[in-house]
C-alpha cells in the first residue's frame, strides 16, 4: 500500500517538465581548430521546476573509435550473422565540474568554460597491443576524420568535442549535450613561405633501357665479321642505354604545385653529342590513398584496410620531345584540392592514413617503345590557411607593362566643317513610319524642329530614301 504522500510525490515527478541543456561554443560554427587555440562558451540549463541535480560537468575530449564486423563461423550453416568489434580510445580529456549536489529553482543559468586544445595525445599504449604500423607514445593530434570502410559497418572517426553532462540522481537519468570541434594540425612554419614543394630525384636504374637490335641474318652476320672485323657485341654499342630520373617531392600541402620532372641519361654517350632524344609519348598520375585501422586489443584483432587509386592526369598522344641529359617538366600546375576529403597523412594508436604518388610515363625511341614507371610515398601536410597562403599564380605573374605615355606635339587640325554637314527636319507623315523611334531624346535628336544636324557619313548609314545635301 502506498501512503497519499508517496503517491503525491509521484505525480509531482511525473509532472516535471524536463531540463534543457545546450553547449554553446563562442565564435564562427564552421572555425576549424588547431595545436593551442582556445575554445569558450557557456553551458545553457533551463529549468521550469526546482529540481535536485546530483552533477554537471563539462568535458572537454577527443576519441578515436573503429569499428569492424566480421562473418560468424557456424559449423555447418550458412548464417549471414556477423560479429562486430569496436575499440575507443580517449586521445586527452579535460573536465571541470559546475554543480555537484545542489538544489537549483526555476530559471535560466549559464556557467562558462575555456579550454585549450593540447599539442600531443595523453595515453601510452603498448607497441605489441596495435603493432608496429600505429604509434605507442604520445604524439601530434591527429585531425578529425570519419570513414566508412568497405566492410559492413565498419567505421573509423577521430573526434574532438565539448560535452555537458547532467546526472539528475535519485533514478532520473543522465542527459548530455554535444558541440563538435573540427581539428586540423596546424602547418609547418617553412610550408607557408613556399609556393613550390621541395623535390628529390629518384634513378631507377633497374628500369634502364636499350633499343632491340634490328634482325639480322646468318649470312649478313658472317659478313660483317669477314669484311668490317667487327664483333657482334662492339655492332650493338651505338645503341643508346637509357636510365630515367623521376625529379617529384616526397611531402606535399593542399594548394601547392607538385613540380613532376623527367631526365633521361644516355650511359654510352653522357654528353649527348650525337644530339639524340626520346620522344615523352603519354603520362598518367594517380595518387593512391591507404586507411588503416584497427580493432580490439588482442593480437589478433581484426585490421580493416581500405585503399583508393585518384586518376589525377591521363594524356595520351603528346608527342613531347626530351634530350638526353635534359630535365623535363612534365607538370606546370598540378595541385591538390583543398577540400574537407584531403586529409594529412597522420599515425595514431589505431586509425593510420597515408598516400603514394604513382606515375607512369609511355615513352618512344626510334619506332620502339618502353614505360618508365615510379612508386613513391607522398606525405600530404597540414594545409595552410588561407590568410597565410602563398600567392597564386596569376597573382605572381609577370605582365608586360604598358609604354610609358610620352607627350607629343599638338596637330594642326582645326574643327570639322559644319558647311559640309548635312541638317535634317522633321519628316512627312509618311516617312515617320520608317524612322526609327527613340525613348529618350539624344544629343543629336533634341533640336530636330531647329534643323538638327548630323554628318554625311551617319546620313547615308540611316538610308532615309533621300540624297545627301536635300533639305525638305
Amino acid at each position: 500500500m502506498y501512503s497519499s504522500a508517496d503517491l503525491l510525490g509521484s505525480y509531482h515527478l511525473q509532472k516535471m517538465s524536463p531540463p534543457t541543456l545546450r553547449v554553446v561554443v563562442d565564435g564562427d560554427s564552421n572555425k576549424t581548430y588547431s595545436t593551442g587555440d582556445r575554445v569558450t562558451g557557456r553551458v545553457t540549463l533551463v529549468l521550469e521546476d526546482e529540481q535536485y541535480i546530483e552533477s554537471l560537468r563539462v568535458l572537454f575530449a577527443g576519441n578515436c573509435t573503429t569499428t569492424t564486423t566480421r562473418p560468424c563461423n557456424v559449423t555447418g550453416s550458412e548464417s549471414t550473422a556477423r560479429r562486430e568489434s569496436q575499440e575507443k580510445i580517449r586521445l586527452f580529456s579535460r573536465e571541470k565540474d559546475v554543480i555537484q549536489q545542489s538544489t537549483l529553482a526555476a530559471t535560466k543559468y549559464h556557467w562558462l568554460f575555456d579550454f585549450t586544445f593540447p599539442e600531443l595525445t595523453r595515453p601510452r599504449y603498448a607497441q605489441v597491443t596495435h603493432g608496429a604500423n600505429y604509434l605507442k607514445d604520445p604524439h601530434p593530434l591527429p585531425p578529425s576524420f570519419h570513414l566508412k570502410t568497405d566492410v559492413p559497418d565498419g567505421v573509423a572517426q577521430i573526434q574532438y568535442f565539448i560535452q555537458a553532462r547532467l546526472d539528475l540522481g535519485r533514478s532520473k537519468g543522465v542527459k548530455r549535450c554535444r558541440q563538435v570541434l573540427p581539428y586540423r594540425p596546424a602547418p609547418k612554419d617553412d610550408v607557408s613561405t613556399s609556393r613550390e614543394a621541395i623535390c628529390t630525384s629518384t634513378t631507377l636504374y633497374r628500369q634502364a633501357w636499350k633499343p632491340a637490335n634490328p634482325a639480322v641474318t646468318d649470312q649478313q652476320t658472317k659478313a660483317r665479321r669477314v669484311f668490317s672485323k667487327i664483333s657482334p657485341r662492339s655492332l650493338a654499342d651505338n645503341s643508346p642505354r637509357i636510365i630515367p630520373t623521376i625529379i617529384n617531392p616526397d611531402s606535399i600541402a593542399p594548394g601547392q604545385h607538385i613540380p613532376i620532372s623527367l631526365n633521361l641519361r644516355n650511359t654510352r654517350d653522357v654528353f649527348n653529342e650525337a644530339q639524340e632524344g626520346c620522344t615523352i609519348d603519354s603520362l598518367s598520375i594517380t595518387i593512391s590513398t591507404y586507411t588503416t585501422s584497427k580493432c580490439g586489443s588482442t593480437i589478433s584483432a581484426p585490421e580493416d584496410v581500405v585503399s583508393k587509386h585518384i586518376a589525377c592526369v591521363a594524356r595520351s598522344d603528346m608527342a613531347m620531345h626530351i634530350p638526353f641529359g635534359v630535365t623535363k617538366a612534365l607538370t606546370s600546375n598540378f595541385r591538390l584540392i583543398n577540400n574537407g576529403q584531403c586529409f594529412p597523412t597522420f599515425k595514431t594508436y589505431t586509425i593510420t592514413r597515408r598516400y603514394a604518388l604513382n606515375i607512369s610515363i609511355g615513352m618512344k625511341y626510334a619506332d620502339q617503345h618502353f614505360t618508365i614507371r615510379s612508386t613513391t610515398p607522398l606525405e600530404i601536410l597540414p594545409r595552410v590557411p588561407r590568410q597565410h597562403a602563398p600567392p597564386s599564380y596569376e597573382e605572381t605573374e609577370e605582365v608586360e607593362p604598358l609604354p610609358l605615355y610620352m607627350p607629343r606635339e599638338p596637330e594642326n587640325e582645326g574643327a570639322p566643317d559644319y558647311e559640309s554637314v548635312v541638317g535634317l527636319s522633321r519628316t512627312s507623315s509618311a516617312e515617320t513610319a520608317l524612322t526609327p523611334s527613340y525613348s529618350r531624346s539624344s544629343s543629336y535628336m533634341s533640336g530636330a524642329s531647329e534643323g538638327a544636324s548630323t554628318p554625311a557619313l551617319e546620313v547615308d548609314g540611316l538610308g532615309f530614301g533621300r540624297a545627301v545635301g536635300e533639305r525638305v
